[in-house]
């Protein structure tokens, strides 16, 4: 009796053969890891909504207003429209889409307090290390994920990491307070290799963090502190230190070199809180 070919596909589906294809185009635009992860989250997300192997104009923008109607940040609905335009541009299409203008004040940070509140929550010292590194580092979630062993230098207080396309170096600063938890995290970190490097930090199973872990951990710390103010990840690590600095009197330029922005346009938006200490510089450096 002959056999009967069992009926089945072992077609990869449309979704994953295109968003494979997606992520070779973006590598070879020269995207870094971090951005590239990203784009192919949103334009996953973006497939699944549209449920059409070349979505139309009409339909993307649908899934805009989808976006918009479940009050997504102005900079995550431009994120996810950045990542559909390269999408299509991959397909041969020109698609357009209308950004929102960000604002141009930071209009949320966390206080001293509130950070050492979350810092106080903390009793994994993988956890503290993590924090403590992106917040006195002022790092991005994309950077911590990223970060290889070798890339510290606890005797200088230094911390290396690769910039954007061009691949980069830029070398950014720690605290004592920061090193001094590495240091105690090092010396219970268990040995691992992957590709060939030693991540820094990793997770329970042995795998690179990505940046949706990072900002769980932060939500989840937060929400333990008792703080219900809005932020996660990118606020903890980059618009509070900011902040910090400039309500403590640091100048615009030196914060745009910490933060790595390279339009010092992007670092203007934290001016407006120095006007909160204005009066005590005034009266501290206007003498006769």
């Amino acid at each position: 009796m002959p056999r009967q070919r069992i009926k089945t596909t072992w077609k990869i589906p449309n979704d994953d053969a295109q968003l494979k294809k997606y992520a070779r185009y973006l590598r070879d635009k020269g995207i870094r890891t971090s951005t590239l992860d990203s784009y192919v989250f949103r334009v996953g997300r973006y497939l699944e909504f549209c449920d059409q192997e070349q979505p139309s104009q009409e339909t993307g923008q649908k899934f805009r207003d989808h976006l918009m109607d479940n009050d997504l940040s102005r900079s995550s609905i431009n994120n996810y429209c950045f990542a559909i335009r390269q999408f299509h541009r991959m397909l041969g299409l020109d698609f357009e889409f209308t950004f929102l203008k960000p604002h141009n004040e930071i209009p949320y940070y966390f206080t001293s307090d509130e950070v050492n509140r979350i810092f106080d929550e903390i009793t994994n010292i993988k956890h503290l290390a993590i924090f403590k590194t992106a917040f006195f580092a002022c790092l991005r979630a994309g950077d911590i994920c990223n970060l290889d062993v070798k890339d510290l230098d606890l005797e200088r207080l230094t911390l290396r990491v690769v910039e954007g396309k061009g691949g980069k170096n830029a070398l950014l600063y720690l605290s004592e307070d920061a090193a001094s938890t590495l240091r105690d995290y090092l010396a219970v970190r268990p040995d691992l290799k992957l590709d060939g490097r030693s991540p820094l930090f990793f997770s329970d199973f042995g795998a690179r963090l990505d940046r949706r872990d990072i900002h769980r951990l932060v939500i989840n710390y937060k929400k333990r502190a008792g703080i219900n103010k809005p932020g996660g990840a990118h606020v903890l690590f980059r618009h509070t230190p900011a902040s910090i600095m400039v309500l403590n009197g640091c100048d615009l330029l030196t914060i745009q070199h910490i933060l790595r922005h390279s339009d010092i346009k992007t670092t203007m938006r934290y001016l407006h809180l120095a006007d909160e200490s204005k009066r005590e510089r005034y009266d501290q450096f206007l003498k006769l």
